[in-house]
């Protein structure tokens, strides 16, 4: 195993970022997002009628067909060079699903941590949501791009939607549920502000309507500390407080799985649930959540999955 595996699996707060250019911006994503990087060949790209406009077409690529976004297109951002030999395709996996990302150029990768990148001011992110934060580099502004919220505008079927009276496993008994839901306290820390809207949209819809969030996974990591103090102080159990922690992996400040190894280990809350709720769960990450001590991990897409889950870990039930 390599020393990059062991730091981002002990949940050490780091982070590596791959930095791409649309024009003359700097913008990053997560390696671990990133499955390769092929030259842009217009030639090997077929047109899709009635596609979304930023859809560029699909290519093939071993056998597997690929849908080619134009990644400036879709966030607007003007070019000044669009010599198609220049340009690179980022083909990226992430929520069981694999698409390419037309960008004009790889500058380098990063290894920085979380701390050092900051979400974006509220001003901006309620204007651009397909960025959701920042980190400085060489003096350079590298704009982290938020690529769920991309799929989203062009895959209805990523949009995160529960109909709890179509779920056959809740088909019973659903106001009893509701009633029982509004009791029970739920943090959820997710820096995507469209993933953040929806799930608290479907989990209040369900009756968790008692949820603290927050954009950054250092602030969520602060609030169950002061939970668990006050709990201390009063001598009372910590899930008296709170019932789950919900949290993502990509997040400003501190990830995911360094928030749940603190809460497990420099806190001492061995009883509080953490779910890793994320868009990278696959079995390496599945082998980084149990190393944290997560006690569960789903995949952002399974939205009924979270509900079900919510209710195994705050009501006892299936």
């Amino acid at each position: 195993m390599s020393k990059t595996d062991i730091l981002l699996e002990s949940g050490t707060n780091e982070v590596e970022i791959l930095e791409f250019m649309l024009g003359s911006q700097s913008f990053g994503v997560n390696v671990s997002k990133i499955r390769e990087i092929l030259t842009y060949n217009p030639k090997s790209v077929s047109s899709v009628p009635e596609a979304y406009p930023s859809v560029m077409g699909v290519f093939i690529l071993r056998d597997s067909t690929i849908t080619l976004i134009n990644l400036a297109k879709h966030l607007d951002v003007p070019l000044k060079d669009q010599e198609d030999r220049f340009r690179v395709v980022m083909v990226c996996s992430f929520n069981n699903l694999t698409n390419g990302f037309l960008v004009d150029g790889i500058n380098q990768i990063h290894r920085c941590s979380w701390s050092e990148i900051t979400p974006l001011p509220p001003i901006i992110a309620q204007h651009r949501p397909a960025v959701t934060s920042s980190v400085t580099i060489n003096k350079r502004n590298i704009l982290l791009i938020d690529l769920e919220h991309i799929l989203a505008d062009i895959y209805p079927k990523t949009r995160l939607v529960y109909h709890e009276d179509e779920d056959p496993k809740h088909a019973a008994n659903i106001d009893q549920r509701h009633h029982e839901r509004q009791m029970k306290h739920i943090v959820l820390a997710e820096d995507s502000p469209i993933v953040r809207a929806k799930t608290i949209s479907v989990a209040q819809e369900v009756g968790y309507s008692n949820i603290t969030s927050f954009d950054n996974g250092l602030d969520a990591f602060d609030h169950v500390a002061q939970l668990a103090a006050r709990a201390k102080r009063e001598g009372k159990p910590v899930t008296d407080y709170v019932c789950t922690l919900v949290t993502d992996v990509e997040m400003p400040q501190m990830d995911g799985l360094t928030v749940c190894r603190r809460v497990k280990e420099e806190l001492g809350l061995k009883e509080l649930p953490v779910v890793i709720f994320s868009s990278l769960i696959n079995d390496a990450m599945i082998h980084k959540c149990k190393t944290v001590g997560a006690d569960a991990w789903l995949n952002k897409l399974e939205i009924g999955d979270l509900v079900h889950m919510l209710d195994r870990l705050c009501l006892g039930k299936d």
